[in-house]
């Protein structure tokens, strides 16, 4: 079977067969996993704030936040604002209610010039010190 594509930079021709053109629609199209397509996985929807309790939203946070490790309180409120952008968003008071919580908790703690360190025994600069760090904070939360 030949099949025309057309792309931004112009017409494509490929040549598969019917099966291995189903099986591209099925690995790559958001659509498709939507609707069920037996073998393909549905998306997992995003996390909506104003559905979570504010514990939730900390828990959520920091596990997320243990990977990426922002070294600004703006590239933190910056992040949290992104995750929650296309479930509705987020209110500034929340995002400030979710960064105090990590405080609390002592997930980490800011300087008078915003920038963050985050409170653990691994260093920031070790190479993987995220992952762990990531795993230690769902430890930490499951357990309490």
């Amino acid at each position: 079977m030949k099949t025309i594509g057309r792309t931004l930079s112009g017409t494509v021709i490929v040549e598969m067969t019917a099966e291995e053109f189903d099986a591209i629609g099925a690995t790559r199209s958001p659509l498709v996993a939507a609707i069920g397509w037996p073998g393909v996985a549905k998306p997992e929807a995003p996390a909506e704030a104003a559905k979570m309790s504010p514990a939730e939203l900390v828990n959520y946070v920091g596990e997320r936040l243990a990977n990426l490790r922002p070294k600004k309180r703006a590239a933190i409120i910056r992040w949290i604002k992104t995750t929650f952008q296309f479930s509705g968003g987020i209110e500034a008071r929340a995002i400030e209610r979710v960064i105090d919580g990590l405080e609390t908790e002592r997930f980490f703690v800011f300087d008078d010039e915003g920038r963050v360190t985050y409170v653990d025994s691994d260093k920031p600069s070790e190479p993987g010190a995220a992952s762990r760090n990531s795993r230690r904070w769902k430890a930490v939360n499951a357990s309490g």
